[in-house]
């Protein structure tokens, strides 16, 4: 047995063997956990436009009106310009909380009792 096919063997296909690293990529890519995650990933890429824009055109928008427009970006401390940071937190707690907020409803939509509520029923 050459050395190569000592590797460790996985799904009983040896590693090492170039046809097998594709094959093994394949099994990877097809198996369901991969392909939810493709479709997450696209997914969350829409999402994050949608929360983007909620938060942009209307949070901030109610907040301007109530607050004034609220930039950070021109506080600095000498060569130190912490302004734009608190403009990103600030944005971040917010797309947070209503992403937070978003799925706590989805989830209240799609409520689904536990195996021992179910079995009351």
């Amino acid at each position: 047995m050459d050395p190569i096919s000592k590797i460790a063997p996985v799904g009983g296909k040896v590693l090492g063997k170039a046809t097998s690293f594709f094959d093994e990529f394949k099994d990877f890519a097809v198996k369901g956990n991969a392909l939810e995650l493709a479709v997450g990933v696209v997914i969350g890429t829409a999402f994050n436009g949608i929360v983007d824009s909620l938060v942009k055109d209307i949070i901030m928008g109610a907040i301007a009106m109530a607050f004034g427009k609220p930039d950070f970006s021109a506080f600095a401390f000498g060569a130190i310009k912490y302004g734009s940071f608190i403009n990103n937190l600030v944005n971040f707690l917010i797309v947070g909380l209503s992403v937070f907020v978003a799925i706590k409803a989805i989830n209240k939509l799609f409520k689904r009792g536990t195996p021992e509520e179910i079995k009351t029923c």
